[in-house]
């Protein structure tokens, strides 16, 4: 069974017919494309580049720089049988990257020195499997697309480079390429291999797909299912609400949660008598990804109407919200919008990813569940790219000292707390003045997040009005 999706292998494709991607998220420095073009003088392309149908390259578009640059016209390639979305490309090129650093013991057939060859998958064994999480991500696109990915191996058996995506295919029953080297040079191919060529950078993936795309999966971020899920019952979990909110709320205190998820902790309170209001641009019906527009447009009018008769809150909650902005200009406007919503004297409560936690927990041995997978590939602004459920998200992760900094240029007063914990927390107090038309612009972009086939709800008139003069009286206040 070598090829049960007719994923066919090219291993001299022509690099004058390569079509490159509209968004590719790797760039390489001059020294790192040095790098790449001398491991390619000494080893060859002993791993082919992904091509989809129509032969645009899906993966391994430095490579092919790489090889015009020191001369070679062809390279090898594994087209796979149809066009693919692009959330798919991305993945392709994230795994088509990651695939190297995996450290599973893997041995299998050999082929002969300096050739292709098919492995057998009846002779891979797999005596180590590390990295579980990454294997189910490659077993969902081989299994969607097709055995892509190929492997190294020395002439004892020992793969070398790959040996998560041969684990697959033992599991799979497909067949694998391979590339052979002898085992006395296969430390120093590693080595060329897995150094860093080139860095991420997510920027461009903002023109390429759309926002809602990444937010329609967020609402559950605060919810956890117990184990009497089948009885609807919901565990809430939210480090800034029960360390930063719950020790002193008290019935008479004003709370709003933006950005709230399913609102479970905003109603669960309401319930036992708390003044607590919600609102998420991306709630979706019960579990569903459809958008519920009522009820977003429902929350902005109950939150417009609160706001006309008892003025700015006391309290703002932002949990787990700016780690899921998919843009600086986002992470910007959510933050000038719960200044906004910030009253004189009142406080808002922080809480987003820690970036130091998340590194030490990757470094780490652990496992997750197959609807998320870790996938390390950060960028110079600290955004990873993760897929969740099939569809990707940006995570953005901050540092204390970032999230103190950011913080800064919105509060006069910001307190770190926790910053050992995965969610660094902070609490945030006298909201600094903005220029309105800057506010202006946050509030309408927040409360008039762009939805599916090009859709907004335009009822955010009358909130970013009343808030635009809330903000108005407030700069009296504080001035006064």
């Amino acid at each position: 069974m070598r090829n049960p999706l007719d994923v066919r292998f090219d291993p001299v494709y022509p690099l004058a017919k390569l079509r490159p991607a509209e968004y590719n998220p790797r760039r390489l420095s001059e020294e790192s494309f040095v790098l790449l073009q001398g491991s390619l003088r000494r080893h060859g392309a002993v791993k082919p580049v992904i091509l989809n149908a129509d032969g645009t390259l899906v993966a391994g578009h430095q490579r092919t720089k790489g090889l015009k640059a020191i001369g070679e016209t062809t390279t090898p390639a594994m087209i796979l049988p149809q066009k693919v979305r692009l959330q798919d490309e991305i993945k392709f090129n994230l795994l088509h990257n990651r695939v190297e650093t995996e450290s599973s013991v893997v041995y299998a057939e050999p082929g002969p020195i300096g050739q292709w060859c098919w492995i057998p998958w009846q002779t891979i064994q797999v005596e180590e499997a590390k990295s579980l999480p990454f294997q189910q991500a490659i077993a969902f696109m081989t299994a969607a697309h097709g055995p892509w990915g190929s492997v190294v191996i020395d002439d004892q058996g020992r793969i070398v480079l790959n040996a998560e995506y041969a684990a697959v295919a033992k599991t799979q029953r497909f067949d694998v390429l391979a590339w052979t080297v002898a085992s006395f040079d296969a430390g120093q191919l590693v080595e060329d291999l897995t150094g860093e060529y080139g860095v991420y950078d997510w920027s461009g993936l903002e023109e390429q797909a759309p926002v809602w795309n990444q937010h329609i999966v967020q609402p559950n971020r605060l919810r956890e299912h117990s184990s009497k899920a089948k009885a609807d019952k919901v565990r809430y979990k939210s480090e800034v609400w029960e360390r930063l909110v719950l020790p002193w709320l008290t019935t008479s205190d004003r709370v709003v949660d933006f950005g709230a998820g399913h609102g479970d902790y905003a109603r669960h309170l309401r319930a036992k008598g708390y003044k607590v209001w919600d609102y998420e641009p991306y709630r979706t019906l019960k579990g569903k990804y459809s958008l519920d527009i009522r009820a977003i447009v429902g929350m902005i009018r109950g939150l417009e109407r609160e706001l006309r008769d008892n003025g700015l809150y006391e309290t703002v909650v932002l949990d787990s919200v700016i780690n899921a902005t998919t843009s600086l200009d986002y992470q910007h406007w959510v933050l000038l919008t719960v200044n906004a919503l910030c009253a004189p004297d009142g406080q808002v409560c922080i809480g987003t990813r820690n970036l130091e936690r998340e590194l030490a927990y990757e470094n780490s041995e652990h496992s997750i569940s197959r609807d998320s997978t870790r996938l390390s590939f950060l960028d110079a602004h600290n955004v990873d790219m993760r897929f969740v459920r099939g569809k990707w998200q940006r995570i953005r992760y901050h540092t204390p000292e970032s999230l103190r900094g950011l913080l800064l240029r919105y509060f006069e007063d910001v307190q770190l707390s926790d910053t050992t914990r995965a969610t660094v927390k902070a609490v945030c107090r006298n909201p600094r003045a903005f220029p309105i038309e800057e506010y202006r612009e946050a509030l309408e972009s927040e409360f008039n997040m762009p939805y599916p086939n090009e859709f907004r709800h335009g009822k955010h008139v009358g909130i970013v009005e009343t808030l635009i003069e809330l903000i108005k009286d407030r700069k009296i206040q504080t001035e006064g």
